[in-house]
C-alpha cells in the first residue's frame, strides 16, 4: 500500500522577495519609467503577483528584462525562472541557462539553485548531478531553503546505497524547514514516517506534515491522510483522511486519487460523514482563500 508520495525536485521563483502591500505603487511605476533597476524588477513582480494591479505575466516579462539588460542581479535571476517556465516568455531552457549564469556570477542564490535545477533536469544542458550539487552548495550556504531542501532530498535519495546520506538529509531539510519551508516540512515528516535517518515517530511525521498540508502542500495533504486512515501518529479518523485525501487529489496529487477511488469502491463514509467533510473543505477553503 502507497504510504507516501515522494518528492520531485520543483523550480520557485524568487523567495527572498519582500512584498510590501503598502509600497506605493505610483512611486515604483514613475521611477521604473525613469529606467531603475530596483523599481522595475519590483514593478515585475508586482504584476507576477498581483499585488496592487492586475496579474500580467506579459507586462511582468516586459519590466523585468528592462532591469536584467542593466544587470541587477535578482532581475536576471528571476528572468532565468521565466524562460525556464514560461511565465511571459516562450519557454526557452537555453535563454533561462544563459540569465541564470549572469546572476550567478554575481552570487545570486536563486540563479545558483537554478543553475543546479536546470543540470539536475538536463533541461538545455546535458543533465550532470555533481555540477547540479555544486550549484545548490552554493546557494544552500546562502540559507536559500530551496536550494537547502533540495540537497536534503537528493542525499535521501542516495541513502539507499549509503545509509549515512540519511543524517545528510535530515541536516539539509531542517535548516529549509527551519525557514518555514513547506515543501521542507512535507519531506521531515516522509524521514520520520518511515524512519530513515532518525527514530521511526509517527506522531512528529504528523507533525511535519500537517503544517506543510495547512500550507497547501498536495504531498503533505496525502500522506497526512494516509495516517490518518492507518490511525498512525494520529487518532483513526476515516473523515479527517477523506478531507485531506479530497484536497490532495483536487492538485493532481496520486495519494489523494488513490484513496478516493477505495473511498468510493468500499463506501467508506455514510450520508452524514460525507456532510461533514464537506463543511471541513470548505472551511479549509474559506481560511485558505486568500493564498496565491
Amino acid at each position: 500500500m502507497l504510504r507516501y508520495a515522494l518528492w520531485a525536485f520543483v523550480m520557485w521563483g524568487l523567495a527572498g522577495w519582500a512584498e510590501n502591500t503598502n509600497s506605493d505603487l505610483q512611486a515604483i511605476q514613475a521611477a521604473a519609467d525613469k529606467g531603475d533597476a530596483k523599481a522595475q524588477y519590483e514593478l515585475a513582480r508586482c504584476y507576477e503577483k498581483g499585488k496592487g494591479v492586475p496579474r500580467n505575466y506579459a507586462k511582468a516579462a516586459t519590466y523585468m528584462r528592462q532591469s536584467a539588460d542593466q544587470g541587477y542581479a535578482p532581475a536576471e535571476g528571476q528572468l532565468g525562472y521565466y524562460y525556464g517556465a514560461g511565465l511571459g516568455v516562450t519557454n526557452d531552457p537555453a535563454e533561462a541557462l544563459k540569465w541564470y549564469r549572469k546572476a550567478a556570477d554575481q552570487s545570486n542564490a536563486v540563479a545558483e539553485y537554478g543553475m543546479g535545477y536546470i543540470y539536475s533536469t538536463g533541461r538545455g544542458v546535458t543533465e550532470n548531478m555533481d555540477e547540479a550539487v555544486q550549484w545548490w552548495q552554493k546557494a544552500a550556504g546562502q540559507n536559500l531553503a530551496e536550494a537547502q531542501n533540495a540537497l536534503g532530498q537528493l542525499y535521501f535519495e542516495e541513502g539507499g546505497t549509503n545509509r549515512a546520506r540519511y543524517a545528510d538529509a535530515v541536516i539539509w531539510l531542517r535548516k529549509a524547514a527551519d525557514q518555514g519551508y513547506a515543501p521542507a516540512w512535507n519531506n521531515l515528516g516522509v524521514i520520520y514516517d518511515l524512519g530513515l535517518g532518525v527514530p521511526k515517530n509517527w506522531t512528529e511525521a504528523a507533525k511535519w506534515y500537517r503544517l506543510a498540508a495547512e500550507q497547501g502542500d498536495a504531498h503533505a495533504q496525502g500522506n497526512l491522510g494516509t495516517l490518518y486512515l492507518d490511525g498512525r501518529g494520529v487518532t483513526n479518523d476515516l473523515v479527517q483522511a477523506y478531507v485531506w485525501f479530497r484536497l490532495a487529489a483536487e492538485k493532481g496529487n496520486g495519494t489523494g486519487r488513490k484513496y478516493l477511488i477505495d473511498y468510493q469502491e468500499h463506501q467508506l463514509l455514510n450520508t452524514n460523514q460525507l456532510a461533514q467533510a464537506e463543511l471541513m473543505i470548505a472551511d479549509f477553503r474559506k481560511r485558505h482563500a486568500a493564498q496565491p
